[in-house]
């Protein structure tokens, strides 16, 4: 039951950080690199601090072993460029569209669970892989191109979608090593890594002497509101889809937290954002749909 509390409350976070917070920034106050390497800088910065006050009320801050170091640095680069390539993708994609190929990444790890820990894997599931693949074929519609689901927006997407599997992936190797009580401090080394990553980013391009616009006096209330919710959502996620990673088998755990997140957002990008699709696209949204209801069990 705990489970599944914990799991409640990352889907939150995550709708939060990701379709409030990442999306409305990314459409709203980036003007330019500059500003999404600003905002990734201060949202990393405040995650660690949030995942530094979790883990200091556990208890749980120690020296690292060298295989949770190693990890968690690999975990924090491949976090970074995720959320670099997913917010690229954003700023000129739709919300719904991008975020259905970036979640369907859950294929990766939920399958790493069959193939590292011979976790069974059913055929509704193998079928729900393949209707996750139609969907991506669906995903880009060239005579959409003015919505942004042109190629280079779905290569955006993929690159996404790659490293945000990987990141998956090496929550489940942590914690099912002998290292994985020390999950404090793997997220601690990881969002160090991402925040210096980002800020690095950051003080490269301020360099060329672009002035970055997110903290400009129209856009400074919003930007600082964005920061605080995708900062604490995304640090909530973590510590809870790490540790939930570790309990509960991947070919349920991946597809629960990330399809039912998908669907709020799917929800939030046509109502709020009034994002339309053409019937190529909305065949695309059902296959992936009906792809995560497979892969959880549901049917």
């Amino acid at each position: 039951m705990l489970s599944y509390i914990l799991l409640a409350i990352s889907i939150v976070a995550s709708i939060f950080a990701c379709a409030v917070a990442r999306n409305n920034f990314s459409k709203i106050c980036m003007a330019h690199d500059g500003d999404l390497y600003l905002f990734n800088t201060l949202s990393a910065a405040l995650s660690l601090l949030t995942l530094f006050i979790i883990s200091l009320v556990k208890g749980e801050l120690c020296v690292p072993s060298v295989y949770t170091t190693v990890m968690g640095a690999l975990y924090g680069i491949a976090t970074a460029l995720m959320t670099l390539l997913n917010m690229r993708a954003l700023q000129t994609g739709p919300l719904s569209y991008t975020n259905i190929i970036v979640f369907c990444a859950l294929i990766i790890p939920a399958l790493s669970g069959m193939v590292l820990y011979g976790e069974p894997v059913s055929i509704a599931q193998y079928i729900g892989v393949a209707l996750m693949l139609l969907s991506f074929a669906f995903s880009v519609d060239r005579s959409q191109d003015t919505k942004g689901t042109s190629l280079r927006w779905l290569a955006l997407c993929l690159g996404a979608f790659l490293f945000n599997g990987a990141v998956g992936v090496m929550q489940k190797l942590h914690q099912n090593s002998p290292y994985k009580q020390q999950l404090g401090m793997f997220l601690l080394v990881a969002f160090v890594v991402y925040t210096l990553f980002c800020l690095a980013l950051t003080l490269l391009y301020r360099r060329k002497g672009t002035p970055t616009t997110a903290l400009c006096a129209q856009k400074r209330k919003s930007t600082i509101l964005y920061v605080a919710l995708s900062g604490i959502g995304i640090g909530i996620c973590n510590q809870i889809n790490t540790y939930l990673a570790g309990v509960m088998p991947a070919i349920l755990f991946f597809p629960l937290v990330n399809g039912i997140a998908l669907l709020a957002t799917l929800l939030i990008g046509l109502l709020a954002w009034k994002e339309k699709f053409s019937r190529k696209q909305w065949i695309g949204l059902a296959a992936g749909t009906v792809s995560i209801a497979l892969l959880s069990g549901i049917f």
